[in-house]
């Protein structure tokens, strides 16, 4: 029986991400949807910790192609600008590579995986209704994971063609995938923005067609304190404990 791991929004916090495999257990794949690093401390080990978890599927996210040079800073503000020269300052060639081998959609039986949406795999934000509703267009899976967001949400195509907001689940919620189609976001490991700053993801298990959310608590601190000894801006170490 399958028991997957996915994440997204790693965002270079090492601390969050060992939290989060820590608390998943076991797992027999990993998928993780994009933006290993960006804004957080430790972009050169958080790329080597998810080389060495053998992912089944690992994809491109924006920040990513931004510390490679594959992404003009023009939409980015001074802030996460900023973050992104420290970033690229950071990483080794071997660790460049690496991300610039990771493709910008996967098809994993039958399963779609992007970072941002199926119209736009790297750069979209779905959190609304309405884009979800046109997203839906773009796949044929009965599932399509994605990240970019920072919020753990899920939404049906039925709620989204009726303009019903996506759900933002508790830890521990269940979704079944029944007989209609699904977007799912498992939210994020370092850089959460849904008021709530424990870091975020999902299990997903193909063959009970079950997905469930979960939370888990990190040493945040220890996260602000890397950030503080890196020279990383104020906005980006105290929104951690925030969730925004």
């Amino acid at each position: 029986m399958s028991r997957i791991l996915v994440f997204s929004d790693v965002h270079a916090n090492l601390v969050a991400l060992e939290a989060v495999l820590e608390a998943a257990g076991d797992v027999t794949e990993v998928w993780n949807l994009g933006d290993v690093v960006g804004y957080g401390p430790r972009p050169r080990e958080c790329v080597e910790r998810v080389i060495g978890l053998n992912p089944t599927a690992s994809l491109i996210g924006n920040h990513d192609w931004a510390a490679i040079g594959r992404l003009a800073l023009d939409e980015f503000n001074p802030v996460a600008r900023f973050a992104t020269y420290w970033t690229t300052a950071h990483l080794g060639a071997e660790h460049m590579n690496y991300l610039e081998g990771l493709p910008n959609r996967v098809i994993e039986d039958d399963w779609m995986l992007v970072h941002g949406s199926p119209r736009h795999p790297v750069w979209e934000y779905v959190y609304t209704a309405r884009v979800a509703h046109q997203n839906f267009e773009f796949f044929d899976s009965p599932v399509c994971f994605l990240g970019h967001t920072h919020i753990q949400l899920y939404i049906s195509e039925e709620m989204a063609a009726r303009g019903v907001p996506p759900i933002q689940p508790s830890d521990g919620d269940v979704l079944e995938i029944t007989s209609t189609r699904y977007i799912v976001n498992p939210g994020s490991v370092g850089q959460p923005r849904d008021n709530d700053p424990n870091a975020a993801f999902a299990i997903f298990e193909p063959e009970l067609r079950r997905v469930t959310f979960r939370r888990v608590t990190y040493d945040i601190a220890k996260t602000q304190a890397q950030m503080e000894e890196a020279g990383l801006p104020r906005p980006l170490i105290s929104r951690l404990a925030l969730g925004v």
